[in-house]
């Protein structure tokens, strides 16, 4: 072969350079379809999980949804507006102004009380004793103001229910007073550490509580009770303790312990209160008594017995979201 044939020459180096550019060519569009093709796989993937999704994000669908999610935020702002109707907001007021509202209130309180015959301490102050004499600060004056009242509610309840007395109230103390949290306990030597605790969300609830001691007598406790539950705002009795007067039940024999039956009274059934309890006025109506006679004699076991009631209340007050996530 010739290779000095310039035109052989040239035919095979136009040939070997367009050879190169092919397979170039050939390698630059495998990768680019290899690249077309994973793209147009992720594109079905998404597309065949949109459509599987219930509910499907259609036009028609996302209108429901904006329609769901405006009734939905209707129906929260009405919630709102019942939680706040019912709670006493926090008012700008200075410790000077909580003080002199507090001796008003005890007052007030010390008036009515005299007036519906119900006996209050000499010293009774609505739980609020340590500000007697001094000022809170500037910081826990809105609380304690907030909480004055709930209290001074849940005491002219009791007063116009006309209780026998009120022996006392002893408040926790508010955060903002300087309350503590409960103090972690030292781990042991040697024990794993603890795991760190995860954080907790902004509360959306306030809570105060405090402790009442009354007396009253049944129907007086009922009626107190139930004007504090139904009060137009939110109270919740976390603990009743009712001790009664009489801390023995009634005698099973209509007469007195001790004594002889007297003449023709009818023998009470033994082990059965019930039947002595009716045996006393059908003996009396054999001695001639009128029914009304024998009504009057009847002696009541149970019922008027004064009622010694512990309680202790929490205050609820809702806080809105966007102040509890600050």
């Amino acid at each position: 072969m010739n290779w000095r044939n310039p035109f052989l020459t040239g035919y095979l180096a136009l040939t070997v350079v367009g050879v190169g550019l092919f397979g170039y060519l050939a390698y630059s569009a495998s990768t680019h379809y290899a690249e077309v093709s994973e793209t147009y796989d992720t594109q079905v993937q998404r597309l065949q999980k949109l459509q599987n999704r219930r509910p499907f994000p259609s036009d028609e669908n996302n209108a429901k949804m904006r329609a769901l999610s405006a009734e939905y935020r209707a129906e929260y702002d009405q919630l709102v507006q019942a939680f706040s109707r019912m709670q006493r907001p926090l008012e700008a007021i200075t410790p000077q102004t909580f003080q002199d509202r507090l001796r008003d209130y005890v007052s007030a309180v010390n008036a009515a009380a005299k007036q519906n015959g119900v006996a209050l301490n000499e010293d009774f102050y609505l739980g609020f004793d340590q500000y007697r004499n001094a000022l809170p600060t500037s910081e826990a004056a809105p609380a304690l103001a907030r909480e004055l009242d709930a209290i001074r509610f849940v005491v002219d309840s009791l007063i116009t229910s006309k209780v026998r007395e009120i022996k006392g109230i002893k408040r926790d103390l508010l955060t903002e007073e300087g309350a503590r949290p409960a103090a972690t306990p030292a781990p042991r030597p040697g024990a794993p550490a603890a795991p760190k605790p995860a954080p907790t969300p902004a509360s959306l609830i306030s809570t105060s509580a405090f402790n009442i001691i009354f007396i009253a007598d049944q129907g007086r406790f009922r009626q107190a009770l139930n004007t504090i539950v139904s009060a137009p705002q939110f109270f919740v009795i976390r603990s009743l303790n009712v001790q009664n007067e009489k801390l023995e039940g009634p005698s099973q024999n209509p007469e007195t312990p001790g004594e002889a039956p007297a003449a023709g009274s009818a023998p009470a059934a033994s082990g059965d209160p019930l039947a002595a309890l009716l045996a006393a006025p059908a003996a009396g109506a054999t001695d001639g008594a009128s029914p009304a006679a024998a009504a009057s004699s009847m002696r009541l076991l149970v019922g008027r017995e004064l009622l010694t009631v512990g309680a202790r209340i929490e205050i609820l007050n809702f806080i809105p979201p966007t102040a509890a996530s600050r």
